[in-house]
């Protein structure tokens, strides 16, 4: 070989291995690409597999029964929620956002210790809304909702095991594996509802009980999966030292989630109180519009959170901020196209979805997109709030929205009904839009916690 030979080979050496660098880069970026692409997918699947069968019975509920006994449905299932509230803030989110990065390596006890927490919070549950119902049998307030407090008293413990489960997998960032126990819970509850239906024992009751029978199945598939450790070990985490973490995180959560019960969901006793079930049927036929890109929206929260909090644990506040308005930028874009749609296709969506009933509410459906496109913007910016373990600036966020929900929205709900009830909420979304976004700028431009 002789010299010139050398150097051209060696020259040839020197441009192939940025050449194959890059390639690697790209190679890398496009399999990251890839796998976000498939486990978003995924945790959306799995949302939307739960989320369609409880959209599907909320629409032919308010096809089948009368609207005071949807209006009892509805109205059970409000204060459900509110109950649950508690639940989500000292198990579901403090669990998507400790369990990545304090309880990475020992997530089975993690998972057991949450299971015995799920146990006394769900007896609570199960006994006050079973006095509820009692209470409302011997008043005989109204004849649909002792039924409806009935059924939900057996769902929500069931249902809330299902979220606590279904949230494990997340933690593990594998949702493919909770799609599987969605798959059992849809199956099982659109299926008993045709035969509810065919049987004619379709009521708010049975309703509630499928969903609960249905959410216990399929909970029991996924705890086979998980393989919980229900005896504390010696070198693992101890239930008060993971009660006090969660509940040092959750208090400023529950306090949010109450609120943010009060800036939507207040609506249907205030107008329940006021005008009657049929009313609050025709709120919840309105709100069943919300559900389907609100479940989305949920899904990827739960899908984003624990990769948020990681990103902000090993990459610091920088990176951190990067992920945040890209997940603002993606639910905008989703938030936008979907109302958009809606409004323009508002009056065959409403036939085809309640068949001649509730038509009347067409001409509501660019007023209920101004209520909630605020808010559907904002979740993307609580997101990132929650991984700087920073629940104090959400709860500011949901503080804001409830105390306009109530200045104006007890006033207004007085004064012109079901409208005034859907100004006053896109009032306060916006109100809480401008308020998270003040409150992530200040957060991601701050390095003191860091």
């Amino acid at each position: 070989m002789t010299g010139s030979d050398s150097y051209t080979n060696s020259g040839s050496m020197a441009t192939e291995a940025p050449a194959t660098f890059q390639l690697a880069s790209v190679l890398g970026g496009y399999s990251r690409w890839k796998f976000w692409i498939i486990k978003g997918s995924l945790s959306i699947l799995d949302q939307g597999l739960i989320a369609a069968s409880n959209f599907l019975i909320s629409i032919l509920l308010a096809r089948w029964l009368m609207p005071e006994q949807y209006g009892g449905y509805a109205l059970a299932f409000a204060v459900f929620l509110l109950l649950s509230s508690s639940y989500q803030a000292v198990l579901l989110e403090p669990q998507r956002v400790f369990g990545p990065s304090s309880y990475s390596e020992c997530l089975p006890e993690y998972l057991g210790i949450l299971l015995w927490i799920h146990a006394g919070l769900a007896l609570a549950i199960f006994i006050v809304l079973g006095i509820s119902a009692w209470f409302t049998h011997v008043l005989a307030a109204s004849s649909s909702m002792p039924g409806a407090l009935a059924g939900v008293s057996f769902a929500a413990p069931c249902v809330l095991l299902l979220w606590l489960t279904r949230g494990a997998f997340y933690v593990r960032m594998s949702p493919q594996y909770a799609v599987r126990g969605s798959v059992v819970y849809c199956a099982l509850v659109l299926g008993g509802l045709l035969v509810l239906y065919r049987l004619k024992l379709l009521s708010a009751f049975t309703a509630f009980l499928l969903m609960g029978l249905g959410a216990l199945a399929s909970s029991s598939i996924l705890l086979v999966r998980l393989r919980p450790v229900l005896k504390p070990m010696m070198t693992g985490p101890t239930w008060r030292t993971v009660g006090h973490q969660h509940w040092k995180y959750g208090r400023w959560v529950l306090a949010s989630q109450i609120l943010s019960w009060v800036a939507a969901d207040i609506y249907y006793p205030l107008i329940g109180s006021l005008s009657g079930m049929a009313s609050v049927a025709a709120l919840k036929v309105l709100f069943n519009l919300v559900l389907p890109v609100a479940q989305t929206f949920s899904a990827l929260s739960m899908f984003f959170l624990p990769y948020v909090s990681r990103v902000c644990q090993e990459h610091g506040l920088a990176a951190l901020k990067r992920v945040t308005w890209k997940i603002v930028s993606l639910f905008a874009t989703l938030a936008v196209a979907y109302w958009g749609v809606l409004i323009l296709l508002g009056k065959p969506v409403m036939h085809l979805l309640y068949g001649d009933h509730y038509t009347e509410l067409v001409s509501s459906i660019p007023l209920l997109a101004a209520a909630w496109l605020p808010w559907n913007i904002a979740v993307g910016l609580t997101v990132s709030l929650q991984a700087l373990q920073s629940p104090a600036s959400v709860f500011g966020i949901y503080c804001t929205s409830s105390i306009l929900a109530l200045l104006v929205g007890v006033p207004s709900t007085l004064a012109f009904g079901l409208r005034g009830a859907l100004w006053s909420m896109a009032l306060s979304n916006l109100a809480a839009l401008l308020v998270a976004l003040v409150v992530a700028k200040r957060k991601l431009q701050s390095s003191s916690s860091y």
